[in-house]
């Protein structure tokens, strides 16, 4: 009878157990709240320990933050390459309309809406609230400068306006 020793456990790296944590937080946040989140719940879903936690990100405001970041960093890189992407000769009503589209693609990713959301919710606080407000300004100054909207169209929700 043979037997074959059992394959050895691949490791994850730092960088993508980083990046497994950053999801399980996201969706931590989401459902309890910056406030109702622990590093503790934020572990458990990632699988990893607390303390480990602890040791990559420092506090749950420095996570949070992390958070908050890779969710706008992910709007604004999909909203630049739909811009990239955009066919020759597309007005701004149109491509506004592509923008929305493909925003309503990314919120179906509820850790992103929810982090987004708590970022807003949180304006007061005196961490986050400015993270947060200089993420949105980018934002704005993407649909602004990069997609060549005016004001009022980058302020406004209907694709027409």
């Amino acid at each position: 009878m043979t037997t074959t020793a059992p394959e050895p456990a691949t490791r994850m790296s730092s960088e993508a157990r980083r990046g497994s944590i950053l999801e399980a937080a996201a969706a931590v946040f989401g459902e309890r709240g910056y406030v109702g989140a622990t590093t503790d719940a934020v572990a458990k879903a990632a699988g990893v320990s607390q303390p480990y936690v602890v040791r990559m990100f420092g506090t749950k405001e420095n996570l949070f933050l992390e958070v908050l970041g890779r969710s706008l960093e992910r709007l604004l890189t999909t909203f630049r390459r739909v811009i990239a992407e955009a066919p020759a000769g597309t007005d701004a009503v149109e491509l506004k309309g592509l923008i929305a589209l493909a925003y309503a693609d990314l919120l179906q990713d509820r850790g992103l809406l929810l982090s987004l959301m708590q970022g807003f919710m949180l304006g007061a606080d005196p961490a986050i609230g400015p993270a947060a407000r200089a993420g949105f300004l980018q934002v704005y100054r993407l649909v602004r400068d990069e997609a060549g909207f005016s004001p009022e169209m980058a302020g406004s929700s209907s694709p027409a306006a």
